[in-house]
């Protein structure tokens, strides 16, 4: 090869296209790569500001206002929501009265005790250790009530394996920033069934000021007769520890009571398991260390009455104002009895009574046991 033709040859080559699209080809990659993760991290900016605004707006974890859309508040999980709530609001209101219970004391609304500032602490699930933790609780952020107010259930005198729960630590319940508020997904699907109208709660939710308000139709309760299950063993160890509540707030008064159950109830799930002296026993027993004890479980109008209550277990918010009259001194002789003024023989014939009467009324007296001796199947 000469140096013309190499010459030649060089020129050709300095005059092909390809490298040159090539590199055209890459830089325009480049280009839209670059385009690529600004676009992604627009859709990421919107998908986050979508799902932030939504969760402001509901405020399912009732961080900071509630429910701005519809005024319908739902309790997901009371534990956080109302520790939220309680510690937002508790320099600005200044409880002067507490509220305790199970799921059955939920619907019990702080505003009708018009004579102090109550908080209404009453949890889904809520047994006697959990009452003890968040007393403790209460104690350390410095609330010292006039009053308080005391759901039992019965559930709490069964035979069972109890662990025994720490204290209530903050830092694992209260929702601590904005983000962990607004931006989750968990909160995202809470707020989603919040504006679908799906309520773990199916007989009431919380309005705009965080009062509990019945549903306008709640499920239908179909009361029956029943084969009660096996019988069941009493353990009365944790009528000391409901006593032990009131080392929590010496200075406060203590107002106990039964919530309310069905008639029907009574006979398949208490009576009807050998439970009835059992409970009877223990409610008495804490009757004597309280200031006041009400019973609302025993047989009247209220418990025979379906419609005041979806499951025969939980009522509504109608029956819990007439328990919030009594639980302040307004006795309607037609719902529940005071425990306090009775002897225990005395409480537990007029009791039986109750039951014995109601049982006429559906004719299903082969129910009923005659036999007037006391039965306790102690744990031992």
């Amino acid at each position: 090869m000469n140096l013309r033709s190499a010459a030649i040859g060089f020129l050709k080559l300095g005059n092909r296209k390809s490298p040159v699209i090539s590199v055209l080809q890459v830089a325009q990659q480049d280009t839209d790569t670059k385009f690529s993760f600004g676009l992604y991290g627009l859709v990421t900016f919107l998908l986050l500001g979508s799902v932030a605004g939504i969760n402001w707006l509901i405020d399912p974890l009732w961080y900071s206002h509630g429910n701005i859309l519809t005024g319908k508040n739902f309790a997901f999980n009371e534990r956080i929501t109302k520790t939220n709530l309680f510690l937002r609001t508790k320099e600005q209101v200044k409880y002067d009265c507490i509220i305790l219970g199970s799921s059955r004391v939920t619907a019990l609304r702080a505003s009708n005790f018009t004579n102090n500032k109550c908080f209404n602490y009453a949890l889904k699930g809520g047994e006697i250790p959990d009452f003890v933790s968040y007393a403790d609780f209460l104690q350390k952020e410095g609330i010292e009530p006039k009053v308080v107010y005391l759901g039992v259930d019965g559930l709490n005198f069964v035979e069972k394996e109890r662990k025994e729960k720490q204290p209530v630590l903050i830092d694992s319940l209260q929702t601590k920033s904005p983000l962990a508020a607004y931006l989750s997904a968990d909160v995202l699907l809470f707020s989603s069934m919040t504006l679908l109208g799906i309520s773990p709660d199916p007989g009431n939710y919380y309005d705009r000021g965080f009062e509990p308000v019945d549903f306008a139709a709640p499920p239908t309760y179909t009361p029956e007769f029943y084969k009660p299950a096996s019988l069941q063993r009493c353990d009365l160890s944790s009528v000391a520890t409901f006593v032990s509540l009131k080392e929590f707030f010496p200075n406060a008064k203590f107002i106990a009571y039964v919530p309310p159950i069905s008639a029907w109830g009574m006979i398949n799930d208490t009576y009807g398991r050998g439970l009835m002296d059992c409970h009877l026993s223990a409610f008495y027993q804490l009757s004597q260390s309280f200031d006041a004890m009400y019973d609302f479980s025993i047989p009247s109008e209220v418990t025979k009455n379906p419609d005041l209550t979806f499951d025969g277990s939980h009522y509504s918010v109608k029956a819990n104002n007439w328990i919030a009259e009594v639980l302040q001194g307004n006795p309607d002789h037609n719902f529940g009895i005071r425990i306090d003024q009775y002897g225990f023989n005395d409480y537990r014939q007029i009791y039986r009574q109750k039951l014995r009467e109601f049982l006429v009324e559906h004719n299903e007296l082969e129910r009923w046991d005659d036999n007037p001796e006391i039965s306790i199947d102690l744990v031992q």
